[in-house]
């Protein structure tokens, strides 16, 4: 069954350097390409040379560089919800300009056109795939029903019925869990009950197994759990990046 590992939150403003270097380490180590959600705002812009070239090295690794917003606002693509003022989202022509502005600017660091997106915090809506598919990009993963390893029954539901899925012309690969998120809270082994629970439900229904990260859990615990969980996966996962994922998904013969 095809899975993907994703990171969220890349950029010096969330992490350093060596934290950055040693993420990548990890995925090299485990072979398995990892789906790095870079976000080109201005500390990104303004990184040091050793933080750009550890991207770079990424992308030369057989890892993808995908976008993941602009400036990592809440309110670029979606509104917080459920909200009790009558808010208007984000317009389309608003929100072509910022992936358009995001995709120059990570081209011109990482020389990598990036082929997939994930709105910062899952906030998007009709008008964001509608303005990646005007811009060229092949998917999105910003669908998801998750905050948590919890309500995982009605999170799988969900995912049985929907997903992969295309709107507007753009695959939507939905995340099926953040189970490094509440590691500590939830405990290692509960969570990675969760996780395979979650992956056999998912391999049932023919989707994707998909599991983001964030940079500030992905720690020592946080990374020997996708050791453990990943080699728990040998033999039955077939670990890709998720711009493969979504052109499997496009051409399923």
């Amino acid at each position: 069954m095809k899975a993907a590992v994703t990171l969220d939150d890349v950029s010096p403003t969330f992490l350093t350097s060596l934290e950055l270097e040693r993420i990548i380490s990890l995925f090299d180590d485990l072979k398995v390409a990892c789906t790095f959600f870079v976000v080109p705002d201005n500390k990104m812009v303004n990184a040091s040379d050793k933080f750009k070239s550890h991207l770079r090295h990424a992308a030369d690794s057989g890892h993808e560089i995908a976008l993941h917003g602009y400036m990592h606002k809440k309110n670029e693509f979606g509104w917080l919800y459920p909200l009790p003022l009558p808010i208007p989202i984000p317009s389309l022509r608003k929100q072509k300009e910022l992936i358009r502005k995001g995709i120059e600017r990570l081209s011109d660091i990482v020389q990598v056109k990036p082929k997939g997106f994930r709105a910062p915090y899952y906030l998007h809506n009709g008008n964001t795939t509608k303005a990646l598919a005007e811009l060229g990009l092949e998917y999105d993963s910003s669908a998801t029903v998750f905050k948590t390893t919890h309500c995982s029954s009605i999170r799988i539901k969900w995912l049985n019925r929907y997903g992969p899925f295309r709107t507007n012309g753009v695959v939507e690969i939905p995340v099926t869990g953040d189970y490094t998120y509440n590691l500590e809270s939830y405990g290692f082994i509960n969570s990675l009950r969760v996780a395979v629970r979650d992956f056999d439900l998912t391999r049932i229904s023919n989707g994707a197994f998909v599991m983001n990260n964030h940079p500030n859990c992905l720690h020592k615990r946080g990374m020997e759990f996708l050791r453990v969980l990943i080699k728990k996966l040998e033999g039955q996962a077939d670990f890709q990046r998720l711009n493969d994922v979504a052109r499997a998904f496009g051409n399923p013969s």
